[in-house]
């Protein structure tokens, strides 16, 4: 955000060593604290959430417009960028300071205490992996072009930090620890995985890439997360593909939602209905234009996993593809409704443009 808007601001073990040799399931027991099987508090109490993007709503009219619609609403919750393109406030870590990839664009605390005298629950998303900004000042810690030896990119042409690194972990872990200390509720990871899509050439370095090396690595970043991050009392949260939930691997991306599931407080699966491909749920056509039964077999099947849907908390979608049935207040209303019926723990609304439909939503 513009200058309209106020100013502000270890590793537990032998990660290396564990990422050559352990399974996921041992990783688990390494990184846990206390164990695997050590008691976890409580997941947070239903949140209803939309999502704030600082390069949309870039001033402080439109940050109160969102304030509103959210107290007029049954919303209770506000997701904001910390990190995508760039750091997004004035971060005192030192990484990403040297990367040259801070562009604030807001105050954090004030934001944050703007949200908490009006009871709304804020959550900061931050994007891990997919990193073109600090590639560009830090090769050395890039996704490598194995026939190159420049950065790799992805099928959109962007670059990555590499997940297996530990020190990307350690930097990435510094700055959610900050953004607890500055007053977010939630650190939500976004982008804690490898790749998609087509990577022939990727060079990881001198790793077997296979479940457990993908596995072993999110799951070591989230471990170490969770050790510096619990103490701080902040809660977290990981956003994941949302076919993770109808499968029993990775995806080859290393989100293996039972995996994941103990390391955080709250899992966020990404359902969009027209994220899946037509044919790959049992729906009678585009699980697009079935956004309600689309939810619903989703959660369900998280449910089977977990034993209920608690954990769960989804990404809904609020935006429309031009190539697909445009979606209206029915179809968004639709999915709330399936999730709350799933007994989810919560849900969030996405739509990067910021434009969200309060006929959609309850009153207050």
């Amino acid at each position: 955000m513009p200058s309209s808007l106020p100013r502000a601001l270890a590793s537990p073990i032998s990660r290396r060593a564990a990422l050559r040799g352990l399974s996921a399931a041992a990783m688990l027991a390494a990184i846990a604290p206390g164990g695997a099987g050590a008691a976890r508090k409580p997941a947070p109490d239903p949140v209803r959430a939309i999502y704030m993007n600082p390069e949309i709503t870039t001033d402080r009219a439109g940050f109160d417009r969102l304030v509103a619609l959210i107290e007029r609403t049954e919303l209770n919750a506000l997701v904001l960028d910390i990190k995508e393109a760039a750091v997004h406030y004035d971060t005192g870590v030192a990484f990403f300071r040297d990367a040259g990839a801070v562009v604030p664009r807001y105050d954090a605390p004030e934001l944050i205490s703007a949200l908490h005298r009006r009871g709304i629950r804020a959550i900061a998303r931050l994007v891990c992996f997919k990193d073109p900004a600090t590639v560009v000042a830090r090769p050395d810690l890039a996704i490598r072009d194995q026939f190159t030896g420049e950065p790799w990119r992805d099928g959109g042409g962007e670059t990555w930090l590499n997940p297996f690194s530990e020190e990307v972990w350690d930097a990435t872990v510094d700055l959610a620890a900050e953004a607890a200390k500055i007053g977010f509720d939630e650190i939500q990871f976004d982008y804690v995985r490898l790749p998609d899509g087509d990577l022939s050439g990727a060079d990881f370095g001198p790793i077997t890439y296979d479940y457990d090396a993908r596995t072993g690595a999110i799951a070591g970043f989230l471990g170490l997360a969770q050790q510096r991050l619990v103490p701080l009392g902040v809660d977290q949260s990981a956003d994941i593909f949302g076919y993770t939930l109808l499968v029993d691997d990775d995806l080859g991306i290393g989100q293996d939602a039972d995996v994941l599931a103990p390391l955080v407080d709250v899992l966020c699966p990404m359902v969009y209905p027209s994220h899946f491909p037509e044919g790959s749920i049992a729906v009678p056509g585009h699980p697009n234009d079935f956004p309600g039964e689309t939810i619903r077999i989703s959660m369900d099947s998280g449910a089977a996993k977990f034993g209920d849907a608690r954990q769960l908390r989804p990404w809904l979608q609020a935006f429309s593809l031009p190539w697909l049935r445009e979606y209206t207040a029915a179809d968004v209303r639709a999915q709330i409704d399936a999730a709350d019926v799933a007994g989810t723990g919560g849900w969030m609304l996405w739509d990067p443009t910021n434009l969200y439909q309060e006929e959609a939503l309850a009153p207050a």
